[in-house]
């Protein structure tokens, strides 16, 4: 399902808007999942004719899987995913990152054991450079299954921001009302081209959102703040098959890259109960800021707790049991393929901790 706003979409980052004079209304650079989780079940929920609070219960368990974003091409829309963190830029080449074995009689003070994630070359150490905030999906699976020194990018920034000044003036003295003067700061989607010189964007974008039964919402309907509007409307990208290249090296490796698509919840911070993905030990985390996220729990008919996600992009480093037979491990792909893998079941109805994986030989870098 896609869903294109028509206007700028305002999604709030919680910081405090007044009315005081000059005050801001910042956005976050992408939507969380639970606001387009909230909208698709607002608005599926009226077409069915539910009853809110009172059908909560039921509205809350229609499931998503996203938000992702896409661009429209030539041959139809085209999947984007999120940078992976364990991927950097030095000058004008990108390295991996990857699991670094200490020397003996070091360590350090990572919980359970993890082992600190470097780059294979210690003499590198220039300033990180910049990269793409989302990957075309065809790029972004090449790096799932090659990450390689000197990997060509290919992507995108996403939506763009796009600030709006209003103020309201008094007709009798043509002056500005006091408190009337504000900015809003949302989302363009719309990417930014430089050879565009008349309007400064090219193709369009929009968000893409699996639900989990398969029941999408048409029409034009509100989305974020101020109520703008948004195209909701069936299909877009499909979810991603599992390239047989992938499953042929996590056989041979019992070992595996895990990346999210969207941000998580774990119950240990950054890592989920006993550092285990579905029986998967995680060796090694390339893991960025936490997300701060609250929201309004309209069951209960006030602000939900405020938590901190693992933002989308971070790298888990497993390792399979050896004891695993092909069958389980074909299993545990299944599982955790484009599912979503935050600890609480609401969490993952909430479209939060949606994966992929990747190749890794499962060898830490040596210490020199």
């Amino acid at each position: 399902m896609l869903i294109e706003p028509r206007d700028s979409l305002i999604v709030r980052d919680g910081r405090p808007f007044t009315n005081s004079p000059g005050a801001r209304a910042r956005s976050l650079p992408f939507p969380l999942p639970q606001t387009l989780a909230g909208a698709y079940r607002s608005r599926r929920g009226l077409q069915e004719g539910l009853g809110f609070p009172e059908e909560a219960e039921r509205v809350l368990s229609w499931g998503v899987k996203g938000p992702l974003l896409a661009e429209e091409g030539e041959g139809g829309w085209r999947l984007l995913a999120p940078r992976p963190l364990d991927a950097v830029r030095l000058g004008e080449t990108v390295y991996p990152l990857a699991p670094l074995e200490p020397p003996e009689g070091a360590g350090t003070n990572l919980p359970q054991d993890l082992l600190p994630v470097a780059l294979e070359d210690p003499s590198l150490k220039e300033k990180p450079g910049r990269l793409p905030s989302w990957w075309y999906w065809e790029n972004f699976q090449n790096w799932l299954l090659n990450p390689h020194t000197g990997f060509r990018v290919e992507g995108q920034d996403g939506p763009v921001p796009e600030v709006r000044t209003h103020v309201s003036l008094d007709p009798s003295t043509g002056t500005g009302l006091e408190g009337a003067l504000f900015q809003t700061q949302g989302l363009e989607f719309r990417v930014k081209r430089k050879r565009d010189k008349e309007s400064g964007f090219g193709g369009r974008l929009a968000l893409v959102l699996w639900p989990e039964d398969g029941v999408s919402v048409e029409g034009i309907h509100p989305l974020g703040g101020e109520r703008r509007l948004a195209y909701w409307h069936s299909g877009g990208p499909q979810i991603p098959l599992v390239p047989e290249r992938l499953v042929e090296a996590l056989l041979q490796n019992r070992a595996a890259r895990l990346v999210l698509l969207t941000p998580a919840f774990f119950h240990g911070a950054y890592l989920p109960e006993e550092g285990r993905f579905l029986g998967a030990t995680a060796v090694a985390a390339a893991v960025g800021r936490p997300l701060v996220v609250s929201g309004w729990d309209l069951k209960a008919g006030r602000p939900k707790p405020t938590r901190r996600a693992v933002p989308a992009g971070s790298v888990y480093f497993l390792r399979l049991p050896q004891a695993w037979g092909e069958a389980e491990v074909r299993e545990w792909i299944a599982g955790i393929w484009f599912q979503n893998l935050s600890d609480r079941e609401q969490d993952r109805k909430d479209g939060y901790g949606l994966a992929a994986l990747g190749v890794w030989s499962g060898r830490p870098l040596k210490w020199r």
